[in-house]
């Protein structure tokens, strides 16, 4: 057979014969043996040469699939230090309310500055430092005096007017963390903190978890945002237990809970039960 096709021309061939689809693969396999052969024995070729993933692809082998990409490492989000804060007039110039988070430096909170979705915004840091600091401050009672560019404390709860005759730093708004520039920031948030009672330690979770907030990673904390988190769900405790009651009214809730508390204490020891331990509150009234 070899002979034939050798001495046979191919279109002839291929047209005289009964199996021509048959033998023009073949002609086809042997020119192309004897072109490489005669390529190899002439040397090296210059011309482009087929890649070996198609050469694997002609041969029906497929190539070995590639490796997923290893995970993205979460790194914090490290702010840089932020200059303008460390003006002494910056908590009375500043800007505030000037994008989407609801803020007023002037008047007393509103509904809609403590709405979920307002506080949401805290912890996206789709607001700045001084706008977060601003809304705790009207919260704990002080008032923006524009004429005299300057915060009263009239207003502000007695505990926490004793401790904090000016409105502190809560979050660290310059952003510089030495003991030295920082220390009175992280002393003032943990003073607000302490103020929050074990049963409103989670209101994060519970208010803010339905819009999707799923807390943050471990890995990419900063003390920014540690600090964020911890106005935001002061803050929710706010609204939900403080807002909108007088100082007597608040002292009285808290005389009638405290009494209720003594007498399921009394209760359980009767029972023979151990009372349920929870840590110390020191509320800002």
């Amino acid at each position: 057979i070899m002979i034939m096709l050798l001495a046979t021309p191919i279109s002839g061939f291929v047209a005289r014969s009964p199996f021509s689809s048959r033998y023009r693969r073949l002609v086809v396999d042997l020119s192309t043996s004897s072109s490489s052969l005669s390529a190899s024995s002439e040397g090296p070729t210059t011309g482009p040469t087929t890649a070996p993933e198609e050469e694997e692809a002609e041969a029906g082998v497929k190539p070995a699939a590639a490796s997923p990409p290893a995970p993205a490492k979460i790194q914090p989000d490290i702010l840089q230090p932020f200059l303008p804060a460390s003006d002494p007039m910056w908590s009375v110039r500043g800007p505030v309310g000037e994008g989407d988070f609801v803020i007023s430096r002037e008047g007393a909170p509103v509904k809609e500055e403590l709405s979920n979705e307002n506080l949401l915004k805290i912890l996206m840091i789709d607001c700045s430092d001084l706008e977060v600091n601003t809304l705790v401050w009207k919260c704990l009672g002080y008032r923006f005096n524009q004429q005299n560019e300057a915060w009263t404390t009239e207003e502000v709860f007695p505990k926490w007017g004793q401790k904090f005759p000016t409105p502190p730093d809560l979050i660290g708004m310059q952003r510089i963390y030495s003991k030295e520039v920082d220390q009175p920031s992280l002393k003032a948030n943990q003073a607000l903190v302490r103020s929050v009672p074990v049963d409103n330690k989670q209101s994060l979770k519970t208010h803010l978890k339905p819009l999707g907030f799923r807390g943050y990673k471990y890995a990419e904390l900063t003390p920014n945002k540690t600090r964020r988190a911890q106005c935001a769900n002061w803050l929710l405790y706010y609204r939900e237990e403080l807002f909108g009651y007088t100082l007597e009214e608040l002292q009285e809730r808290k005389r009638l809970k405290r009494e209720a508390e003594a007498e399921a204490e009394k209760r359980q020891m009767e029972e023979g039960r151990e009372p349920e331990w929870k840590p110390p509150v020191k509320e800002v009234f």
